[in-house]
């Protein structure tokens, strides 16, 4: 049974393996392999320090998803800013854990009041996008964390007004 929970700081190693197998098993049809190392270079001290402080900082939301208390995909965002940080789901058996972790995560940005949520995607995560609600913004190099350049779809949902 799939569950959505608040990610809690020990959580940062596994989300950093949750994004490798992620990244790996997804992405390889549309980037190199050496694009997929820089994108994705594991769980290392610097990384995990990163995603503990991004977990602790009140301005973040970051959620995980969780099937038999095994951590599958995650999702973090920064409602003040209107950014859907991240969100990564490892190759499982469950189904639509991308949508329910995405769904979470847009209600929670939205209540503490984002507007709209816009990121650069990879590319071969644009159609699950766009099959959610996000309309193509732009195309343009994102550029991650640790200086490295792909190119990347941006996208944006707004708020709906209820």
């Amino acid at each position: 049974m799939l569950k959505i929970r608040p990610a809690i700081s020990t959580d940062a190693s596994a989300l950093l393996r949750v994004h490798r197998e992620a990244v790996f098993s997804k992405a390889a049809g549309h980037y190199d392999q050496a694009r997929l190392e820089a994108w994705s270079p594991g769980a290392t001290p610097e990384r995990v320090a990163r995603v503990e402080s991004e977990i602790a900082n009140p301005d973040f939301i970051v959620l995980v998803a969780e099937a038999n208390d095994e951590i599958i995909g995650f999702a973090m965002a920064h409602p003040a800013e209107n950014k859907l940080g991240a969100m990564y789901v490892r190759p499982n058996l469950i189904g639509n854990v991308g949508r329910a972790l995405l769904l979470e995560m847009e209600k929670q940005a939205f209540n503490a009041g984002a507007q709209f949520l816009e990121f650069d995607a990879s590319l071969n995560a644009e159609a699950f996008y766009k099959a959610n609600g996000y309309e193509e913004i732009g195309r343009a190099d994102h550029v991650s964390a640790n200086g490295d350049v792909s190119a990347a779809v941006q996208l944006r949902k707004k708020r709906s007004i209820n």
